[in-house]
């Protein structure tokens, strides 16, 4: 008898494993399998996606690879090919948190990945700077994650950062409201490095020094003013050195706007960057950065909201900066920055 329950009990395995190899034996895309044995990939992630169009078409920078000029998979394609002495993969994320950190983490698992850029457009938030300027910021915080308090009298979460008090900003001034106040969270940060289910609280989420070293050679970059028909209000500039914000909304309102600058001292606010830093840092992937183009200055300037009107002339200002600093890394016959991979001859 028990001979029989055990030949059951070997059929019933066989046939589970039978069906798990079956369920995770769905196959990658071939070009997929064929460029992971190639020399680490330079990873651009696009804030927009780039439908079928080939990115960077305007000017010819990017060659697509004659034998696999992109890959599509889960959803998304991925353009292949080199821009200058570097190879490269370009990918478009879509809106939001978890667009760019699922496009983030797809790009790292399956393609060999030396270093991330991000790029696209955000809204301004420091009035010393101007619609069209590009902002390389050093550190992104994530201002998405509140605890929403029972009153204006509750304490402070112990994971708290800064508040925001709605009273403070009624008109006429002062009195209760019953929204009571909301108190931004650091993140739970996992990663590689810290002890497994042992999250570290975490506010801000640095880019490369060693992107931000070679992006530093960038400033003069002479930027376009008019495209089109189309010019901006002062001529652009490049800016360094500045913190940046993102959260899951579109800021169109000057009070927040000020708010955020006041309190975090942020340049920029987007969509997407700090989940394109955080899902590069916890992979163990430190070489990132993003780049930012200012669209608009998040409710403040006068009249309707310039995203639309600007978004052309500044997004190809967006990319010009990112193939001034692409072509300035050295390719991995020429240097090193392969992060925590090994780098390939």
């Amino acid at each position: 008898m028990a001979g029989k329950q055990m030949k059951l009990l070997l059929l019933v395995s066989v046939v589970i494993s039978s069906l798990a190899v079956n369920v995770l034996a769905t196959p990658l895309p071939r070009a997929i399998e064929q460029l992971s044995v190639r020399p680490p990939f330079l990873g651009l992630i696009s804030a927009h996606s780039y439908k079928q169009a080939t990115p960077f078409s305007d000017d010819g920078a990017f060659k697509p690879d004659p034998e696999h000029p992109y890959v599509d998979f889960s959803g998304r394609r991925f353009h292949i090919g080199t821009i200058g002495s570097n190879s490269v993969i370009i990918v478009g994320c879509g809106t939001g948190l978890v667009n760019a950190a699922a496009t983030t983490q797809l790009l790292l698992d399956f393609f060999p990945i030396r270093a991330v850029i991000h790029f696209g457009t955000a809204g301004g938030a420091d009035s010393s700077l101007s619609v069209g300027d590009v902002v390389i910021p050093m550190q992104f915080s994530q201002t998405g994650i509140w605890d929403w308090l029972k009153s204006e009298t509750a304490p402070q979460p112990d994971n708290g950062v800064a508040d925001l008090e709605f009273r403070r900003y009624h008109i006429p001034g002062g009195g209760y409201n019953l929204l009571g106040r909301v108190a931004y969270m650091k993140e739970h940060f996992f990663s590689q490095t810290g002890e497994p289910d042992v999250p570290e609280r975490k506010f801000w989420f640095e880019a490369s020094e060693y992107l931000l070293q070679i992006a530093s050679t960038l400033e003069g970059i002479e930027l376009d003013q008019c495209l089109n028909g189309v010019c901006l209000p002062k001529q652009p500039k490049l800016v360094l050195g500045v913190n940046g914000t993102t959260a899951n909304f579109f800021v169109e309102n000057a009070a927040y706007r000020d708010f955020l600058h006041n309190t975090f001292h942020v340049a920029s606010i987007d969509m997407e960057s700090a989940a394109v830093m955080m899902t590069c840092l916890s992979a163990g992937e430190s070489e990132v950065i993003s780049i930012r183009g200012l669209a608009n200055l998040a409710g403040s300037e006068e009249g309707e909201d310039s995203s639309e009107s600007y978004d052309a002339i500044v997004t190809a200002n967006v990319e010009k900066t990112v193939l001034a600093l692409v072509n300035n890394i050295p390719s991995p016959r020429l240097g090193r920055i392969c992060g925590n991979r090994k780098c390939s001859a």
